[in-house]
């Protein structure tokens, strides 16, 4: 739906499990090319880039999968289970030469990155805290993917990754300290958290995440000389209200299609400039990321099949 909105990007093909998802998919948004398998799309000549939109656990498998056939990838989020899988698929695609990045939609939201360049120029002052809350109610499911541990369930790598890569967009460095509580339910995941972040000078975030439990889903950057909140939802936001000396200014952006049209413009950009990396989304931030999950697992004895 998202490719629908953008003017020199065509959804061409289509690969599935079997041959009658992939026709199923193909008819919902008339695509030309579907396969029943993984292989056959990225075997086809014709494609540029390939969008991976597995479940986690097969993010590292479909990625080098595409990338061994000569394709650029775009991985949905988390980018890998840990970061030991991301390593490898990052090392793949230099040694090939190849574009890879993360599909983490909010990085490209033109609010990003006003917050960004508001930071930079220091408008409110030296930034000394952050929080940010993404947990929703989900059914009760064990088999489903959200509460399955052999799917890489549930509430860190599914939703926490927004909170922690808002801190990193924001501070632009792997914490210095790393501690959460978790509660692991009764199909041995993470249905709610709670984790602090510490960086280099005393700067903290506070962040909530989980799959049992319903929250605004808002943010707030604080710092020296004022504050900047992004309301609902901040992982997708098009305002973000900015204070400074006791005064409040609201800033609204236009959105592109449904949002994610602007991870595909910037695929697209890239391609186009021959990067191998987005500078919206460096490897090294995707890394950080992947870092910061792996400690608070490792915290929290939270281990998925084959790790």
């Amino acid at each position: 739906a998202g490719l629908q909105a953008v003017d020199d990007a065509e959804l061409f093909a289509v690969g599935s499990r079997t041959k009658e998802a992939a026709d199923k998919f193909g008819d919902q948004f008339k695509v030309p090319n579907r396969y029943g398998s993984y292989e056959e799309l990225a075997r086809d000549e014709d494609i540029d880039a390939i969008y991976v939109a597995t479940p986690h656990p097969f993010h590292m498998e479909n990625t080098l999968l595409c990338l061994k056939h000569g394709k650029a990838v775009l991985c949905e989020k988390p980018f890998a289970i840990n970061t030991a899988q991301a390593k490898k698929m990052i090392a793949l695609a230099r040694r090939k030469k190849l574009f890879l990045m993360e599909a983490m939609w909010m990085r490209t939201f033109p609010a990003v990155a006003k917050i960004r360049e508001l930071i930079a120029q220091g408008a409110i002052g030296e930034v000394r805290y952050l929080r940010a809350d993404f947990c929703f109610r989900a059914g009760w499911n064990p088999e489903g993917r959200l509460l399955n541990r052999p799917l890489g369930g549930a509430g860190l790598l599914d939703v926490g990754v927004y909170a922690i890569a808002f801190a990193q967009t924001v501070y632009n460095q792997l914490p210095l300290r790393i501690t959460g509580l978790a509660h692991i339910g009764a199909t041995k995941v993470d249905e709610q958290a709670s984790m602090i972040l510490g960086y280099k000078g005393g700067a903290l975030a506070s962040l909530t995440c989980g799959v049992r439990v319903s929250t605004p889903h808002e943010a707030a950057i604080y710092g020296t000389d004022g504050w900047i909140k992004i309301p609902p939802l901040f992982w997708q936001p098009d305002k973000i209200i900015v204070c400074r000396a006791g005064k409040e200014e609201v800033m609204t952006f236009p959105r592109l299609g449904n949002g994610y049209s602007f991870e595909a413009v910037e695929v697209g950009q890239c391609l186009r400039a021959g990067k191998l990396e987005s500078d919206m989304l460096p490897h090294a931030t995707t890394l950080s990321i992947m870092k910061t999950m792996d400690a608070l697992r490792k915290q929290w004895k939270l281990k998925y099949p084959g790790e």
